[in-house]
């Protein structure tokens, strides 16, 4: 009976820890959701916590629960993304391979960036772009950096150190849409789409 008892306590912490993710999961997509209609409307040194905690629903003690300031969230938001390439458009494509990955990310990026470019041009506009650029390449690097790892102990070959491949990926991609954008889009997004990903394509050795 005091066994059963145990196993009961134990299932019912477990569903609470599921919930509590949940609860967690529906947060950050509200706040990152907000984010992003925010951005859309102005440039990202204009945005406050108090007008985006308002515009999620959630208060600011919860925001508060899961990030530092706004800089935190920005690169927690960029790691979202890469989460969400991975989750939803990563796994309907028919390779399987590492360095493919690492291309389809990246013209992915250009696609992406292209579709929401006014959320980008605000994000352009901020007086603290250089800032959350850093941010963002940082996090991309990051995020880079544990995939390629993995990719090459499962046989990718790369011509220099992991870090240097991934902090000239990181860096290299989004910097060349960046600029792309800045410039005033003298090529079409599916002309900088390809160029990019044939840059990514030859980091990688056969």
């Amino acid at each position: 009976m005091v066994y059963n008892d145990v196993v009961k306590f134990k299932i019912r912490r477990k569903n609470m820890a599921i919930k509590e993710d949940l609860r967690v999961q529906r947060t950050k997509k509200a706040l990152s959701e907000a984010f992003t209609t925010l951005l859309d409307r102005k440039p990202f040194d204009e945005i406050t916590i108090n007008e985006l905690c308002e515009m999620a629903g959630v208060r600011r003690a919860t925001f508060y629960k899961h990030y530092n300031d706004k800089y935190d969230f920005l690169s927690a938001y960029a790691r979202s993304l890469r989460d969400m390439f991975d989750r939803e458009i990563w796994p309907t494509t028919n390779s399987k391979e590492t360095k493919d990955y690492f291309v389809h990310y990246a013209k992915e990026a250009v696609i992406y960036i292209n579709d929401n470019e006014n959320a980008v041009n605000n994000l352009l506009k901020s007086n603290v772009f250089a800032s959350a650029l850093s941010i963002i390449i940082y996090q991309n690097y990051q995020d880079t950096l544990e995939r390629l790892r993995s990719g090459v102990a499962s046989g990718l070959k790369v011509p220099c150190s992991i870090e240097v491949a991934s902090s000239m990926l990181a860096g290299g991609v989004f910097t060349a849409i960046f600029s792309w954008l800045y410039d005033g889009k003298k090529t079409s997004s599916e002309q900088l789409a390809e160029e990019v990903g044939n840059f990514v394509a030859s980091v990688f050795h056969d």
